[in-house]
């Protein structure tokens, strides 16, 4: 009699056991997370939306009137190229730097 107990325990421990499982694998879709490590790999930068804007200023609409903004743009993109976010290479090739200074340091 001390065992239908333990089989119903063991079944009910089965049964929430899937249903964490199909939670977690609704919840960790793939195409979200591969979206993510890309964004924080190579982020988005707002220089070339300024660049590719200006450039399509200048060539799709060859008007001075719309020249003269579309180089604004172009010359600003160059300009904003410095306030890019940083990728993980970057701070992968500093941390070595930092690490290289930190050990030849004799004290």
């Amino acid at each position: 009699m001390a065992e239908k107990p333990i089989v119903r325990s063991v079944a009910d421990s089965i049964v929430r056991l899937k249903d964490t499982e199909a939670d977690v694998r609704s919840i960790a879709d793939g195409r979200e997370v591969s979206k993510s490590l890309r964004s924080l790999s190579k982020p988005n930068s707002p220089s070339s939306a300024l660049r590719k804007a200006g450039v399509a200023l200048i060539v799709g609409t060859p008007d001075p009137v719309t020249a003269v903004p579309g180089i604004a743009l172009v010359a600003a993109s160059y300009a904003a190229k410095r306030n890019d976010p940083s990728k993980l290479e970057d701070l992968a090739t500093e941390t070595r730097k930092i690490l290289r200074d930190i050990s030849s340091l004799s004290l």
